[in-house]
């Protein structure tokens, strides 16, 4: 490895309908939604992309994501390096949802209809289609190229089990791995291999399976059928992941950009908080951060030689939000505050925080939510939201 800075740039490699979309949220949290970068296409000359993005944000860049298989960008690009599985037959069934929500422009292109039949995803030719549900997951985290090639026969019939699971087995035990179906563990190891001082939380788990699906035991059965190399491979894996949930580590190195440093007069938009959790994330068109599902959002503070004094301006969903029943909290402990209004938000002072030696969490709970559908009558939108962080500024106390 070279010395750039960009090998301490943190890379989320996202199999598709793993809950990559809640997860992605909880790391921008993390870093900041400024200090990471999501890859939305991978095409031909993805590698000269990906490379150029890490060159032109320099020490500004915490963290990049994407759906972006081996084959694209090989293990060494970036830091530590992370992924979450899913039992295989499930993922597919979340895909299948997934698929027919999309555009239909988009489903003409693949050759799907509007309603789409297990049947129709595997008859598909189509490579974009054909590569998903057909051991999608071991095409993904392989080193061979025709396995993802469409003018290779391997493409359409990869060889036998055993050298394609060694293959991606290889791979996979050079990552952190963690699976859907066992989140909590997978975040406990996240936390602990990117060396974050406090525990992650995910939001709503945008899992695109849902209870009315309607697939029979022949669906399942030919599922299962085709896709013998990523069951193998993720049931495999499974027996390799630590079956007990670890403890994290006492003493050991923080890493800072994981922890907000205010600095005195200075304001700051969500954009460039990190250390955040329970957030969702920032909204661009109106410069807002949600409080997610558990109402509660934590902003953990670095330490400071000096005391803070800190003002949190909000929004709410609804012109009469029971503002003075908002709640802040310094470590769990209730933390004094003045309120001052004006026409779009309220300003909430903070009592000086005391200078402290070590990281501290500052919380911000919210009385109630409210389904963005009542707000917004037909939204798809299926979040229940409240109140929005604004910005938060910090002066000399």
């Amino acid at each position: 490895m070279s010395d750039h800075p960009s090998h301490g740039v943190v890379f989320f490699r996202h199999l598709p309908k793993t809950a990559g979309t809640s997860l992605t949220t909880t790391l921008a949290n993390i870093y900041g939604d400024a200090q990471t970068h999501r890859f939305r296409e991978v095409a031909d000359g993805f590698a000269t992309m990906f490379s150029g993005v890490l060159q032109a944000r320099g020490d500004a860049l915490s963290l990049v994501s994407g759906h972006i298989p081996l084959l694209a960008v090989p293990e060494g690009a970036c830091g530590p390096e992370f992924t979450i599985l899913r039992e295989p037959i499930a993922r597919l069934l979340s895909l299948r949802r997934f698929l027919e929500q999309q555009p239909p422009d988009d489903r003409a292109r693949m050759g799907l209809g509007e309603r789409i039949t297990i049947a129709d995803m595997l008859a598909s030719r189509k490579p974009e289609v054909f590569g998903q549900v057909r051991n999608g997951m071991a095409r993904f985290f392989t080193s061979h190229h025709s396995f993802a090639n469409p003018s290779a026969d391997e493409f359409w019939n990869l060889p036998g089990e055993g050298p394609v699971i060694n293959d991606c087995l290889a791979t996979l035990n050079r990552m952190t791995v963690g699976t859907v179906e066992d989140m909590p563990t997978a975040l406990l190891n996240l936390q602990r291999r990117l060396q974050i001082p406090y525990a992650l939380e995910i939001g709503m788990e945008n899992f695109t399976v849902e209870k009315r699906d309607e697939v029979s035991i022949e669906d399942i059965r030919a599922l299962i059928e085709v896709n013998a190399i990523d069951l193998a491979l993720f049931h495999t894996v499974m027996k390799r992941l630590p079956r007990a949930r670890p403890t994290m580590a006492s003493g050991g190195a923080i890493d800072r950009r994981t922890l907000f440093n205010p600095q005195p007069d200075t304001q700051y938009n969500p954009l460039h908080i990190p250390g955040r959790q329970g957030f969702e994330l920032y909204e661009p068109r109106g410069k807002l951060c949600w409080l997610g599902d558990s109402g509660r959002g934590r902003i953990h503070l670095a330490p400071s030689a000096v005391p803070l004094a800190l003002a949190i301006a909000l929004y709410f969903i609804v012109p009469h939000y029971s503002r003075e029943e908002v709640r802040f909290r310094i470590d769990g402990q209730r933390w004094p505050t003045e309120i001052r209004h004006d026409e779009t938000a309220a300003h909430f002072i903070l009592a000086p925080i005391p200078a402290h030696a070590g990281p501290i969490e500052l919380s911000i709970e919210q009385p109630y939510a409210v389904p963005a559908s009542v707000i917004t009558a037909g939204s798809p939108d299926r979040r229940r939201l409240g109140t929005a962080l604004i910005n938060l500024r910090c002066d000399a106390a």
